[in-house]
């Protein structure tokens, strides 16, 4: 499960396994065995995954099909950065409107 989630991850933030594989300061084939099921990161490494790409442990081991901060991160993305704006100037006036 890891290995497909990882992977999908990864695409939806652009990264190649090389990309990866540098920013976790590991090699490219130690990427590729993660993908391909044939090795497990080790907790640092899956640590690190996590902490880079904005996704829980538990998503990503299958303990979980849903990671709501993570799907709510990959619904935001497909917004233009005018929509984004929007939203953020929604959210901030409705804690606004909170405090009054």
């Amino acid at each position: 499960m890891i290995g497909e989630r990882l992977a999908e991850v990864r695409k939806d933030h652009g990264h190649t396994q090389s990309a990866l594989a540098a920013r976790l300061g590991v090699s490219l084939p130690t990427v590729r065995a993660w993908e391909q099921e044939k090795s497990s990161p080790s907790h640092e490494m899956l640590v690190a995954v996590c902490r880079l790409y904005g996704v829980s442990a538990d998503y990503l081991l299958g303990l979980t099909d849903q990671d709501p901060a993570y799907a709510e991160k990959r619904r935001r993305t497909q917004l233009t950065a005018e929509e984004r704006a929007a939203v953020r100037d929604y959210e901030n006036y409705l804690r606004w409107k909170r405090k009054k």
